[in-house]
């Protein structure tokens, strides 16, 4: 089949994809990927990597995402967190997004998108194409859990919840894809979720049922399919050779990073500090993963790293300092590593509760709360924990016998082969 895919989002919205249009394109399909980073990362050569054109739809200018950072994590409402990031780093992009998922739609037998990406959804309604949604957290309604951000009542409570949430969500985004409707003469929507972003034939959830099982109450067109991966994970690549002295230098060290936040990071001298000093308070080697220049010179069990890939590293370390983005919890775990998450915004609170839950974390640190001295409690209490460091391992050991893509791939070729 011809596949087109779109995304829109930071790093940990585009990896998936790229993953899924990898094994997408190893099994024998001819796929595109269109990308709108809201850091601006351009993502062409990991695309010819592994034989899969990526186009670039719509740039958001970096400020744009540095301020929208800022506001975030001062902001403590998730449901206004979503709507400053759609304002600010989704509307901008929305019309080149439009334009190129029509191009898609006319190319494609089959379009997958990111459930926010509406533009896409209105594409393939226009051409007729069938449209798959995938999910990179497993926040869809049901009377299991509770929407993000609300305790967990009861299976009554949970679905009231939702409910509510729904009407919410509609307030937020209804207006802004009907406008968009309507300007390609399409009819209005009434329900957000079950219209614009569920597809009718097929959801994918790319999260591990290790970490969060499907709920019982979700419908056959809602699958769980694991984590996207890239190809050649579980290999190990040669070490820088910084890295690799570092790391055989000593006891094995806590990685600290904050992730794809670092590009919307109002301050990452800051950050950085944070962490030296509270690596310095917990007496552990670190490894701080900086988006700009050290924040004064490091001692010799710190290194400053402006980026690795994390199945490298996370496997040789004792734990992980991190924002609780999907991406780098399902990193972690599949290491067999114990995370600290400090969240900053959206759905970050849920991935370090899921953590927590586990028994691989600690109590979720909140960024506009942390202090180096708070964090370095939290790290010396998981460090001295042999019970969260085997429940990590044995974890990990399930996520790794995973295979997200390759399902996902299965479910896709059922459910539309010609």
């Amino acid at each position: 089949m011809k596949i087109g895919i779109q995304t829109w989002g930071s790093e940990g919205d585009v990896r998936p994809f790229l993953a899924l249009a990898a094994g997408l394109r190893g099994a024998g399909h001819d796929v595109t990927l269109v990308v709108t980073d809201v850091t601006g990362k351009d993502h062409g050569a990991r695309g010819a990597a592994v034989g899969v054109p990526v186009i670039h739809a719509g740039r958001i200018p970096p400020y744009s995402a540095k301020h929208t950072g800022e506001v975030l994590v001062n902001e403590t409402n998730i449901l206004r967190q979503v709507n400053r990031i759609l304002a600010d780093l989704f509307e901008p992009a929305a019309p080149d997004m439009l334009r190129e998922a029509k191009r898609l739609c006319v190319d494609s037998d089959l379009v997958i998108g990111h459930f926010l990406c509406y533009p896409l959804t209105i594409a393939a309604e226009l051409a007729g194409k069938p449209r798959v949604a995938v999910f990179l957290a497993p926040l869809l309604p049901s009377s299991s859990y509770s929407p993000p951000g609300v305790p967990a009542l009861g299976r009554a409570l949970n679905s009231l919840f939702w409910k509510i949430g729904g009407i919410v969500m509609n307030k937020m985004f209804l207006p802004r894809i009907n406008t968009m409707r309507r300007a390609e003469g399409l009819p209005q929507l009434r329900n957000v979720t079950g219209e614009a972003f569920l597809s009718p034939r097929l959801n994918l959830v790319a999260s591990s049922p290790t970490l969060v099982p499907a709920p019982p109450d979700w419908s056959d067109t809602i699958q769980q399919c694991g984590s996207f991966e890239l190809p050649g994970h579980g290999e190990q690549p040669q070490l820088p050779e910084l890295l690799r002295r570092f790391l055989e230098a000593g006891p094995p060290p806590v990685y600290m990073t904050i992730g794809s936040m670092g590009a919307a990071d109002p301050s990452s001298e800051e950050t950085t500090r944070l962490f030296r000093e509270a690596a310095g308070l917990a007496e552990c080697r670190a490894i701080i993963q900086t988006g700009g220049n050290p924040a004064g010179p490091g001692p010799a069990d710190v290194l400053y790293l402006h980026q690795v890939e994390h199945q490298m590293v996370f496997p040789r370390c004792a734990a992980v300092v991190h924002h609780g983005g999907a991406g780098t919890s399902h990193a972690a775990s599949r290491a067999g590593c114990p995370s600290i998450v400090v969240e900053h915004a959206t759905d970050q609170a849920f991935w370090g509760g899921v953590l927590h839950r586990a028994g691989i974390a600690p109590r979720l640190l909140h960024r506009r709360t942390i202090t180096a001295s708070i964090l370095s409690r939290a790290i010396k209490s998981t460090l001295a924990s042999p019970e969260m460091r085997a429940r990590a391992q044995a974890i990990g050991e399930r996520i790794c016998r995973e295979d997200g893509v390759k399902r996902a791939i299965s479910l896709i070729e059922e459910r539309y082969r010609k």
